[in-house]
């Protein structure tokens, strides 16, 4: 994509300047091992790095000028001096673009829990009025018209205003947006104003990243910054972690909050629930309205109220909002229902904290005849500190196999060990390093009845070990495996069959 040179003082506002009256270029670079002569270098302090340290790098490289937060004394280049580099890059790569985020509404949602079924709710509802909407999730990427696999909860700067313009030149007029508390603290969608917004939850996850709590609920409670003047934030008032994030929102947000409670302004009341679906009144600020639904669970019963009450803000109306939402049969692996013939349930989820897990066995458990049993690993290189917690969530699942999730660069001996501390008692548990040889033994385990839950992976198709990606997608290996269970079942009975009496 060809852009025309960018004048920084212009496109940064308030900004320093070091040897220069302004710079002007239209390359910026943010890893000094790809600068190319002409190339401005943007320094941006990252968790493992800091790029402040590569600038003379960078300099040698070519690099005819410098982004940076504080200015450098050994380099002899031109240099703007900015309060946050990562904003300013997320700016720069905006207004390259051609100010995408100015033709679009975008909504936005973050939260440890319901990002992703609350954004795919909301699509559904825009959709139904007629719009056109993109998404940037969890799951995909999409202008409206295209649709990929997504690589990051929400995209880097450079690829977030890409893909903003590609809805803009397609005619998309909506956008939603999941915004993960990473891309919060590192501002990557700095420039992106949100005409409403919500933060579903907050609960124990990348503490590995944040290093505690405290500074979680401040990452999250950051998407307030993102708001236009006029918008809204929808705050599950259900949710202790929303409440402290409240302790972090300026009070000139206008708030709006949602839950079961009956002080809540949107509320959620379940009239109905099974394992196929539920029935669940909402109580919008315009109305109520009751909505079949094939997404269970009190989890979902929020998620559902919050993409409403988002919707609502928008402009759309309340009719077309149910309609919206029952035209959701699943969200890609967020409890998905796998069936082929077997006389048990199996459900697929994404839950990979232990909030999430406690929620998956709490809503088959309502409705389970016979045993609930668990599948669920923990990421490699990831929140170490959750694992035992994890383990403690899922010990009201009747049976628990742990086994591999995303090992990455970790011994997955290390990380089973690590999970296997929280449990209080292991005479329920079973260990399965090999992924594929605990979903076998969980469905050869299966009765009638019993509600078979394997969580983690969700949508993923690839599995990560060490520095290799295995094909390996729960929801496909599954059907394949209850295939073969049911064939050998009928073989077994037509041989017996044949056995003379």
């Amino acid at each position: 994509m060809e852009v025309s040179p960018l004048s920084l003082r212009k496109t940064l506002g308030p900004a320093s300047f070091v040897s220069t009256g302004d710079i002007k270029a239209s390359r910026f670079c943010t890893d000094s091992r790809q600068i190319q002569p002409g190339d401005v270098f943007v320094a941006i302090r990252g968790v493992g790095f800091d790029g402040h340290h590569f600038i003379e790098m960078a300099a040698a490289s070519g690099a005819a000028a410098v982004i940076a937060e504080r200015p450098h004394p050994r380099t002899h280049l031109p240099q703007c001096i900015v309060a946050d580099s990562r904003a300013a890059y997320s700016r720069i790569c905006l207004e390259q673009h051609g100010r995408p985020q100015q033709a679009l509404n975008i909504c936005g949602v973050t939260g440890t829990n319901g990002k992703t079924t609350t954004t795919w709710l909301l699509r559904s509802i825009l959709e139904s009025a007629g719009v056109r909407c993109g998404l940037l999730g969890t799951i995909e990427y999409s202008n409206g018209r295209e649709h990929v696999s997504a690589t990051l909860t929400t995209p880097g700067s450079h690829e977030t205003a890409r893909w903003l313009r590609s809805m803009v030149d397609v005619g998309t007029t909506h956008c939603v947006m999941e915004l993960s508390s990473h891309a919060l603290d590192q501002s990557r969608c700095d420039g992106i104003a949100l005409s409403a917004a919500a933060l579903t939850n907050i609960t124990q996850d990348h503490f590995d990243y944040h290093g505690g709590m405290h500074a979680y609920v401040q990452a999250k409670a950051q998407i307030a910054r993102h708001l236009q003047c006029n918008g809204a934030l929808l705050i599950g008032i259900d949710d202790a972690g929303c409440r402290e994030a409240l302790k972090h929102i300026p009070e000139a947000v206008r708030r709006v909050s949602f839950g079961f409670q009956e002080s809540a302004d949107l509320r959620a009341e379940i009239l109905q629930s099974d394992l196929s679906g539920q029935t669940v009144r909402l109580s919008l600020l315009s109305g109520s309205i009751e909505i079949r639904t094939r997404l269970t669970g009190r989890h979902n019963a929020l998620n559902l109220l919050t993409a409403a009450g988002l919707a609502e803000q928008m402009s759309i109306a309340i009719a077309v909002i149910g309609e919206g939402i029952e035209q959701v049969e699943c969200v890609p692996g967020r409890m998905e229902s796998i069936r082929v013939g077997q006389p048990f349930s199996v459900f697929v989820d994404y839950a990979h904290t232990p909030d999430g897990i406690r929620h998956a066995i709490n809503t088959v458990r309502s409705h389970a005849e016979g045993r609930v049993i668990l599948v669920f690993g923990a990421g490699g290189n990831r929140d170490r500190s959750k694992r035992p917690q994890m383990a403690k969530a899922a010990e009201a699942a009747d049976l628990i196999v742990v086994t591999s999730d995303n090992p990455r660069f970790e011994p997955v001996d290390q990380i089973l060990g690590e999970i296997c501390e929280g449990f209080s008692d292991l005479r329920r548990v079973q260990v399965w390093p090999d992924r594929e040889k605990a979903l076998q033994f969980a469905i050869r385990s299966a009765m009638p009845d019993d509600t078979l839950v394997i969580a983690g992976r969700g949508h993923e198709t690839v599995q990560q070990i060490r520095d290799r990606q295995i094909c390996f997608d729960d929801r496909k290996v599954v059907v394949r495996l209850l295939k073969e269970r049911l064939a050998a079942e009928t073989d077994r009975r037509h041989h017996a069959e044949a056995i003379p009496a």
